[in-house]
């Protein structure tokens, strides 16, 4: 807990620690419960727990606080801290505006202070509310991925605002008034410029797993993906029995259009099946994954679908995708695919197992003379 001396001249660094910390500590907490709630498998939107978790933290930083100096001379001393718990609750956790919130909120805090009947005090109040609206309008109506200069502004300006009515409440002299507006300009320039840091690295990190599980030609997802979900959907399996079915398909004759057309032309090719097969895919259901598995291979997996719920939307991929025409320069080219499905088996006693088995029924439809479906 801090001292009297928060934001004094020797502990103003210290303040911004406590801070970085505050918002590493949430994320440490908000990480954990939503793993134990992974594995407990209840269903729960992850907004909604990150909004009712972060006003449970910050209000137990801000009442502990609170508790800490309460009756003191020194009561403002955690003032900053107040506004940059409004930047916490609003850039942080990003929560839309909630209305039915502010007035418990004000009274539970006026009431804890004794000051119900402080003019200054209401003031103050309407101040936050007003900066937590300003945060928001920002946030919403802006261009830039993250508005630095704008929040830090509006910040400066209700920062200024809010310690004139303290200044006034506990009769300040301009000396620290203006040193602990000082001081919250710091503190806010400090708050945002982590928060921007963390948003970019969650941003590059985001990328970075996007463009290593995509395939760079087709955008869809590549064999990497394909490896970690059907590892994912085989265990899924094998720990609460939950089946799942696998179609894999390829272009038949496809290095004919390539040496007929050229690669560019099997590249369109390739892009268009891709098109078409997501449209069915959205038209259907969303959880269901196409991927590109090899070079005019793909491999769709139906997660907590049997064999017989996979029938429909496997005919209607055969269909459109036999019916769809790639037009390139003057050319339209025109294909056929042959398809490989199964569903999971307890005979499966591996990934491979399962994959070979689809794999084998691809084969067959082959060796058939291709443009066939072969369920095994």
């Amino acid at each position: 807990m801090l001292t009297n001396t928060l934001l004094s001249e020797t502990t103003l660094i210290s303040s911004l620690f406590f801070i970085m910390g505050v918002f590493l500590v949430f994320q440490v907490i908000f990480d954990g419960i939503k793993k134990f709630i992974n594995l407990k498998k209840y269903n729960i939107d992850e907004y909604l727990l990150r909004f009712i978790l972060g006003i449970i933290y910050i209000l137990i930083i801000m009442l502990t606080m609170q508790l800490s100096i309460r009756g003191k001379h020194s009561a403002w001393i955690y003032v900053n801290f107040q506004l940059v718990a409004t930047i916490f609750y609003t850039v942080i956790l990003s929560v839309p505006t909630k209305h039915d919130l502010f007035a418990p909120i004000v009274l539970i805090f006026m009431l804890f202070n004794s000051a119900i009947f402080s003019w200054q005090s209401w003031c103050m109040a309407l101040i936050l509310i007003g900066f937590y609206h300003s945060l928001n309008y920002t946030k919403s109506h802006t261009k830039n991925r993250f508005p630095f200069v704008e929040y830090l502004l509006s910040s400066a300006v209700f920062g200024f605002l809010y310690w004139f009515f303290l200044a006034l409440k506990f009769n300040l002299t301009p000396n620290i008034y203006f040193r602990e507006v000082f001081y919250l300009i710091v503190l806010e320039a400090f708050t945002f410029g982590y928060i921007y840091t963390l948003y970019n690295d969650i941003e590059s990190r985001t990328a970075l797993f996007k463009e290593a599980i995509h395939d760079k030609l087709t955008e869809t997802y590549n064999y990497d993906a394909f490896d970690i979900d059907l590892r994912a959907d085989f265990k899924k399996y094998q720990r609460d029995q939950t089946t799942f079915s696998m179609m894999m398909f390829d272009v038949d004759h496809f290095k004919h259009i390539n040496d007929t057309y050229d690669h560019l032309a099997g590249d369109k090719v390739l892009q268009n099946i891709v098109n078409v097969v997501k449209k069915v895919i959205a038209a259907n259901d969303p959880k269901i994954k196409l991927y590109r598995t090899g070079g005019e291979e793909f491999n769709v997996i139906f997660p907590e679908y049997d064999l017989d719920s996979t029938k429909r939307i496997v005919n209607e991929i055969f269909s459109v995708v036999n019916h769809s025409q790639t037009l390139f320069e003057d050319n339209t080219i025109h294909l056929t695919i042959s398809v490989g499905v199964s569903e999971i088996s307890p005979n499966d006693n591996s990934t491979n197992d399962f994959y070979s088995r689809v794999d084998k029924a691809l084969y067959s439809s082959k060796k058939s003379g291709r443009k066939a479906i072969t369920i095994s």
